[in-house]
């Protein structure tokens, strides 16, 4: 099971600011994530992408591709993109 850190704005779905969920990949484990807690996929994606609003850790690794895999020990966290100028 992945640990998935749910960012604040989207902890009144989940109840928690942290939880497991299976998956080989972070689409998997955003679909496994809807099976739970439904409407945060819509959330999290946009176009069955990662959402333009969100940036993605997995292992402390930024990235966007939503087929990085995930072991039973990974860390995800879906992080506010944050701008400025």
């Amino acid at each position: 099971m992945a640990i998935v850190f749910v960012p604040p704005q989207l902890r009144k779905l989940t109840g928690a600011a942290q939880v497991d969920v299976e998956g080989n990949t972070v689409r998997e484990v955003v679909d496994q994530l809807e099976k739970q807690f439904p409407g945060i996929r819509q959330r999290l994606f946009e176009d069955d992408q990662l959402s333009p609003l969100l940036q993605l850790s997995v292992d402390h690794v930024m990235t966007r591709a939503v087929a990085t895999s995930v072991t039973s020990s990974t860390e995800v966290h879906f992080l506010p993109v944050i701008g400025g100028g």
